[in-house]
């Protein structure tokens, strides 16, 4: 049985997250981005992207482990694109697939919540890949309320 804890990421597990990142890329998005972008994943750039977000001081990154192995993480705080009146959005969720549905999903978002109520807000916002629906479905399961749709992505809203 899987023992799972919860904790905010430290400048150390930025590489992992990184590495982890690619796997999620690679089992989600195949048909969704070409094999190109996917081949092309660069772990060494995003393990600097999630060095940036991690010493952000709006942004709160959180990892689900397993033992001592990064199984998931959640980025949430002020949005990375400004979208309407919105402060606050859960900009990435990754769970490798093989601990999918197990209920980590559903402990980032509630910590996602806890951390909008912390700053006073009373919303935020999930936007997902408008072909990723395995997504799409989780986000409508965990009540979200989609507010807009383009050529590539659906915003699904969430009150607290």
């Amino acid at each position: 049985m899987n023992m799972i804890t919860y904790r905010k990421a430290e400048i150390n597990d930025c590489l992992p997250i990184a590495k982890l990142k690619g796997i999620v890329w690679n089992t989600t998005y195949k048909g969704i981005y070409t094999d190109e972008a996917l081949a092309n994943y660069d772990v060494l750039k995003n393990k600097i992207i999630f060095e940036q977000i991690v010493n952000n001081p709006e942004i709160e990154v959180y990892v689900a482990v397993n033992i001592e192995q990064i199984v998931g993480f959640m980025t949430c705080g002020k949005p990375y694109k400004p979208f309407e009146d919105f402060q606050q959005e859960i900009g990435m969720l990754y769970i490798l697939k093989e601990y999918q549905r197990q209920g980590i999903g559903k402990t980032f978002f509630n910590i996602a919540r806890q951390q909008a109520a912390l700053k006073g807000h009373n919303k935020f916002l999930v936007a997902v890949n408008k072909k990723n629906y395995e997504a799409q479905k989780f986000y409508i399961e965990m009540g979200g309320k989609m507010i807009y749709i383009d050529e590539s992505q659906m915003r699904f809203s969430y009150s607290l």
